[in-house]
């Protein structure tokens, strides 16, 4: 597995590997001393699939996650909401018999 590492190592210092014929491959596979024909052959078919099923990689899954709940702004608890709109709170918050009406 080692010998593949570094073959991928190359690749990435190489760019032209990544663009270069099956037979320019394969030479530098055997080059670096991968024996296994089914690797060289997946790699020289630019089968990435392939490669990762011979090296045993299995699917990898992530999720992202925030750090920190959002920011949402505190409401104020002694405020009603007006979603009406006519600067009145919408809900109840106490009953207050209309002025005027003492007695």
């Amino acid at each position: 597995m080692g010998k593949v590492i570094e073959f991928l190592a190359r690749v990435g210092g190489d760019a032209s590997l990544r663009h270069a014929s099956t037979d320019t491959v394969d030479a530098a596979l055997r080059e670096a001393g991968v024996d296994d024909d089914d690797l060289r052959d997946a790699f020289s078919a630019k089968d990435g699939d392939a490669v990762r099923l011979l090296l045993g990689q299995r699917a990898y899954f992530s999720t992202q996650m925030p750090i920190a709940p959002e920011h949402e702004e505190q409401e104020d608890p002694l405020d009603g909401e007006d979603e009406d709109g006519d600067g009145e709170p919408d809900d109840t918050v106490a009953y207050m018999p209309p002025t005027g009406t003492h007695r």
